[in-house]
């Protein structure tokens, strides 16, 4: 079978990993698959994986492609059809079962997805978040959503994260099959821990409750900002938790000039990239308080520790997390108050069978071979 993957996108991120991983999955086959994957030279972390990829695995092969995507591609696509007609022409030399478009939002890579129908090929969008670009708060988000509605009637098949998702795809246009495939995280580096074994590790203080946010430091769709407002405006909060902040990114100095000018600073910590293994154990929840989100690896991770997540009541997390564990979006009195009832609770644990379902049916393996076949069943012959 051969299948082709084509991602524009400049961006490395969770969805790039988990491409990669089906990928591999796809390749360690007895009899593997043709695997041709088509990468933008803007993604230079890209380029790396794949390159690291393809010393262990000589069958993948790789081409770097001059396109990437960008702002207004949607319409940029639909304009230009000679960026079209040569890429259809380059996918159709390939003889592609399948032509994969890695999509972080329905933007990026819908280039290949215009190529492949106009090449008569079969293609499919991998997917993990189809929100809207004003729900995103993307600049000129509003005008851009003008311009996006034919892209969800274009592939022949969707494979998103979570049944929200699906959804979504479905309130957004979509009428072509949609799978689903959940993200899978490696349940053999995540498990639970002592948690004041882990506080000490860390030089993080035994007392009060922590509360923790893990990944990249951005405040327009990652919102640590909401977390910080919650604390500082409730005295409850104040005097009864502590607060840990993992990771970097562009809001780096906001977040910190934040933490300081709400007097916050000695009830925080800041902690550099690091390796969350260790963290999440010593948590008593991680929150995420994100505008959008996929299925969060962070959120998976965590349960699978036996630590508790409080999140946003949206994507991936109404999927997975109990309703008292979720507060309202961007709703600083909400997130506020689901602290509080969560610590009144005695920082409850998550419950066995929710532990049970992330450690068995988000699991790498279980993600690889979901994966894998849905993608042949795809691919293969009606």
């Amino acid at each position: 079978m051969n299948f082709l993957f084509y991602d524009d996108s400049p961006v490395f991120g969770g969805h790039e990993v988990m491409t990669l991983l089906g990928v591999e999955a796809l390749l360690q086959e007895s009899s593997p698959s043709v695997i041709r994957f088509l990468a933008t030279h803007a993604n230079t972390v890209l380029q790396e994986k794949l390159a690291n990829l393809k010393s262990r695995y000589p069958a993948l092969e790789i081409e770097v492609i001059p396109e990437v995507s960008s702002k207004l591609e949607a319409l940029k696509n639909r304009l230009s059809s000679g960026r079209v007609d040569g890429l259809a022409a380059r996918l159709k030399a390939h003889h592609p079962d399948l032509v994969i478009a890695v999509q972080g939002n329905i933007e990026h890579s819908s280039l290949a997805l215009l190529a492949a129908k106009k090449a008569g090929l079969r293609s499919a969008s991998y997917i993990p978040v189809p929100h809207s670009n004003t729900e995103m708060g993307a600049k000129g988000g509003a005008i851009r959503d003008l311009f996006t509605g034919y892209l969800f009637r274009t592939p022949d098949v969707f494979v998103t994260i979570t049944d929200e998702m699906g959804a979504m795809l479905r309130a957004r246009g979509a009428t072509c099959p949609i799978k689903v495939v959940y993200n899978g995280v490696d349940t053999s580096r995540f498990i639970p821990a002592d948690r004041a074994a882990a506080r000490i590790a860390l030089g993080l203080p035994l007392e009060p409750a922590i509360f923790g946010m893990v990944g990249r430091l951005e405040l327009k769709q990652k919102q640590q900002h909401l977390l910080v407002e919650a604390v500082a405006a409730d005295p409850e909060l104040r005097k009864s938790c502590h607060l840990v902040f993992a990771g970097d990114g562009p809001d780096s100095e906001a977040l910190g000039a934040m933490i300081e000018a709400n007097g916050l600073t000695s009830q925080v910590t800041r902690l550099p990239w690091c390796d969350p293994a260790g963290l999440y154990p010593a948590l008593d929840a991680l929150i995420i308080p994100s505008r959008y989100e996929g299925l969060p690896l962070v959120m998976l991770e965590t349960l699978a520790t036996g630590t508790a997540v409080l999140g946003s009541d949206r994507d991936g997390m109404r999927d997975v997390l109990p309703a008292e564990w979720r507060f309202r979006p961007n709703d600083v009195s909400s997130l506020a108050a689901t602290l509080r009832a969560y610590l009144a609770s005695g920082r409850a644990a998550p419950e066995p069978e929710l532990v049970e379902r992330v450690r068995t049916t988000m699991s790498l393996p279980a993600f690889s071979e979901a994966f894998r076949s849905t993608l042949v069943a795809i691919a293969s012959p009606a």
